[in-house]
Formats: structure tokens, C-alpha cells, sequence
């Protein structure tokens, strides 16, 4: 019964987080109708064009008509603002999908900055793989050395260990001549 009520409850918070994501609008925002202010929104948040057709679906639920010509309009107006080098730089530098609602000239910019963004967002996922791989496989070189230290390993074992232990630090030396190699080639001083 309660694995029942988590589960609904789960389900429930997941929807609800979702709908900001969604095209929603109340009836009050049908009902006032300002469509010219919605679609300039929706342009400088680089929300995609066809949200209009949830807004035409869903205030005609309530009765109510869109202006597509003012909120088109403003849309395109909006998109000025979005479609820069700057908002396509931080979109691919936080690793984002590159957003298609920026078409023709105004494309030129917010690909261009979304181009270097995500170029510096892969170089950063590079830089964290290094670290992380040169952790682990210290990390392993260290339990090896204690295992080494234990007094009740068989010969045989000391000699396997003492092999993985070589391997693991040539793998080691190369982990880090590559990683200072990357950063070179980068100019990188993170």
C-alpha cells in the first residue's frame, strides 16, 4: 500500500516538474490575450515557434482565440534577442543540444558562439576524464601497494601483485604525460 502511494506520489511530482517545460497557459493569460508580449517571451527564451499551436489548442478549450500575427511577430522580435553569439556560446557551453529555432542570417552568430561553447564544454569533459582516470588508477596502485604490505599473501601473489603494481605505474606515467600533453596543446591552467 505505501510503495503504491510513493509511487503515485513519484509520479505525480514528475508531471508537475515537467509542466514549466511545457507550451501551459492559464485561462486568465487566454482571457487577457496579450499575445504580442507572449510571443517576444517565448522569442528571447528561444522556446520553439510551434508552441502557438498548444496556445491555440488550449485557449480554445477556454473560448478564447489567439492572435497569431501579434504573437508571431513578437516571436520573431524575441528571437533578435536570443539569437546571438553570447546565448549560443552558453547553450553548447553547458553542453546543451544546439537550438534550431535560430534560422538563416540570425543563425550565423548563434551557431558560431554555440560552435566554440561546445567546443569548451568537450575540452572540459576531457579535462575531468583525465582527472578522474589518473584518481582511479592511483587509487588502484595504492591498494595495491597495501595488499603488497599484507603479511600473509603467498609468493605467487606477491609476484602477480608486484607485475600489476609496474603496469600501473607505467599506465599511470602515461596517464599524466597525456594529460600535460592535452593541456599544452590547449593552453589549458585549469
Amino acid at each position: 500500500m505505501l510503495s503504491k502511494y510513493l509511487v503515485g506520489s513519484v509520479l505525480i511530482i514528475g508531471a508537475v516538474t515537467l509542466l514549466p517545460g511545457c507550451a501551459s497557459i492559464s485561462e486568465e493569460e487566454c482571457v487577457a490575450g496579450n499575445w504580442a508580449d507572449l510571443g517576444y517571451r517565448d522569442g528571447v527564451n528561444g522556446k520553439a515557434r510551434d508552441r502557438i499551436t498548444k496556445y491555440v489548442e488550449t485557449c480554445g478549450e477556454f473560448g478564447t482565440g489567439v492572435d497569431r500575427s501579434a504573437y508571431l511577430s513578437s516571436y520573431e522580435e524575441g528571437l533578435t534577442h536570443y539569437c546571438t553569439y553570447d546565448k549560443g556560446f552558453a547553450r553548447g557551453q553547458n553542453g546543451s543540444s544546439y537550438n534550431t529555432v535560430c534560422e538563416g542570417p540570425m543563425a550565423v552568430d548563434f551557431r558560431a558562439g554555440y560552435d566554440e561553447g561546445y567546443f569548451e564544454y568537450e575540452l572540459r569533459q576531457k579535462y575531468k576524464q583525465f582527472e578522474n582516470d589518473i584518481t582511479e588508477a592511483e587509487n588502484e596502485l595504492d591498494d595495491v601497494k597495501y595488499r603488497l604490505s599484507e603479511p600473509d599473501i603467498t609468493e605467487d601473489e606477491k609476484d602477480r601483485l608486484r607485475k600489476k603494481k609496474k603496469r600501473l605505474r607505467r599506465e599511470l606515467e602515461d596517464l599524466r604525460w597525456d594529460f600535460s600533453s592535452f593541456k599544452r596543446k590547449y593552453d589549458l591552467d585549469w
